[in-house]
């Protein structure tokens, strides 16, 4: 079926001449369903869809746009939350064909449509995980080129400290492979500066033996919550590199509670002794922590933020828990709707060993990242929504400049700031590879 705008009826010909037509998508009603994003809440929609096989079909699709001044976005994973996925109106590109992952050895080839689960899944029958997240869903390229946050952090890093190469389509229609030896800038700036270079139709990261670990959850009656964060201080300060403890808060069927998702990840006959320190911080109302697969235990937690809800995210990121900082975190717990959930990554080990300025990534003191996270089922989400930024307002006394870009807005304050002192070297890299501004992945500050 024709669009009513004759230019994308050319443009949608133009790309059919270069791609199977069943690749090339322009039917309303078809779009709708190809572009169904984690978030309900994205209702823009492109005019033309091009399902992509190949990094050839990429390339094909970035030149036939350029040539016709088609503004595009990129989709990978689909877990994008903030609509930048999606250029309304125009061109998207969609990965989510390309979910291959290839096994070599201690490394994996990733296509740029795969999930963590698709690598997880890969690499578990050679006894390997990847630096990864704790949803199955998210899109791998996305949550690596970010920085990637995940259980492992503290033995392996973030994702882009394990990232080795990357293959990319640039703005141009070139392809080109950036690794420490060819393209080192554009290496460089990939790792952290998210989707802003390229379209990354292959990584190659490094994988490790840990596709089995000790993890899962042990949650605690809310009326605990501060005695526990504190509890968590004490034990973090000193805690071994192998052990990750994220923690948050959400409500369940009998009230709400605190809980933690602590993961073990070194010598397997500690792993009781471990456990049992966090299990000390009170007295759990849930104890399910067991020795398990880390892509069961990631898959696990999709079914909590399922595809396709009503979402609205914000994000903090604080040096540390001071005791204001906790009874800030348990006040906005305590005026959390029933929906919503708080869900804390802690940078620690690993990665807090690379230097701020050997990747584009720059928060490499050891911090907290506060996920601030409503959901809501039916109505418009306003109380759910004006939560978030209760909280995000709440937390500010206590938060570091910037952020994690991956859970930025286009329009968050905080962007200016999301890449510290390595800003300048990035925005001369955009200039270099992008001086357009085809590709808009997450936020960047202006020039």
């Amino acid at each position: 079926m024709s669009s009513s705008n004759p230019s994308i009826d050319t443009f949608a010909d133009l790309l059919r001449e270069r791609l199977p037509d069943d690749a090339v998508i322009t039917e309303p009603s078809a779009i709708s369903k190809a572009v169904r994003l984690w978030n309900a809440q994205v209702t823009a929609r492109p005019a033309v869809v091009a399902r992509c096989r190949t990094a050839d079909d990429v390339q094909a699709v970035v030149r036939a746009a350029r040539s016709a001044g088609v503004p595009l976005s990129v989709r990978g994973g689909g877990h994008d939350w903030a609509g930048s996925a999606i250029s309304d109106g125009g061109l998207l590109v969609d990965l989510s064909g390309m979910r291959q992952v290839a096994i070599e050895g201690d490394e994996a080839r990733v296509a740029g449509g795969a999930t963590v689960s698709d690598v997880l899944d890969a690499a578990r029958p050679h006894g390997l995980a990847a630096a990864v997240g704790t949803v199955g869903s998210v899109g791998f390229a996305g949550l690596t080129l970010g920085g990637g946050y995940g259980t492992l952090i503290g033995v392996v890093g973030l994702g882009v400290d394990n990232m080795l190469s990357a293959e990319v389509v640039l703005a141009d229609g070139r392809i080109v492979t950036a690794d420490p030896r060819h393209e080192a800038d554009l290496f460089w700036a990939l790792r952290g500066g998210g989707g802003n270079f390229g379209i990354v139709t292959e990584l190659r990261t490094r994988l490790h033996p840990f596709a089995e670990v000790t993890t899962g959850m042990l949650a605690f009656p809310w009326d605990q919550a501060r005695p526990v964060l504190r509890a968590w201080r004490t034990l973090m300060a000193t805690a071994d590199d192998a052990l990750d403890v994220m923690f948050g808060a959400m409500s369940t069927p009998d009230g709400r509670i605190i809980f933690t998702l602590p993961t073990w990840a070194g010598d397997p006959g500690q792993a009781a002794g471990q456990i049992d320190r966090v299990r000390a911080f009170g007295d759990p109302v849930l104890d399910d922590v067991d020795r398990r697969a880390l892509a069961d235990a990631v898959h696990g937690l999709d079914e909590a933020f399922p595809h396709g809800g009503d979402y609205h995210l914000g994000a903090r990121m604080m040096p540390g828990l001071t005791d204001d900082a906790i009874e800030a975190f348990v006040q906005a717990g305590e005026a959390m709707p029933g929906t919503c959930a708080l869900n804390v990554h802690h940078a620690h080990g690993a990665a807090t060993r690379v230097k701020a300025a050997d990747t584009a990534y720059p928060h490499r003191d050891e911090h907290l990242v506060v996920e601030i996270i409503a959901s809501w089922a039916g109505g418009d989400g306003a109380a759910e929504s004006a939560w978030v930024h209760d909280t995000e307002n709440r937390l500010e006394p206590h938060a570091l400049p910037g952020g994690w870009a991956n859970l930025m807005a286009r329009d968050d304050p905080h962007a200016p700031d999301a890449y510290a002192a390595n800003t300048g070297r990035l925005l001369e890299i955009k200039a270099h590879y992008d001086p357009d501004g085809v590709f808009t992945a997450t936020p960047l500050p202006k020039r």
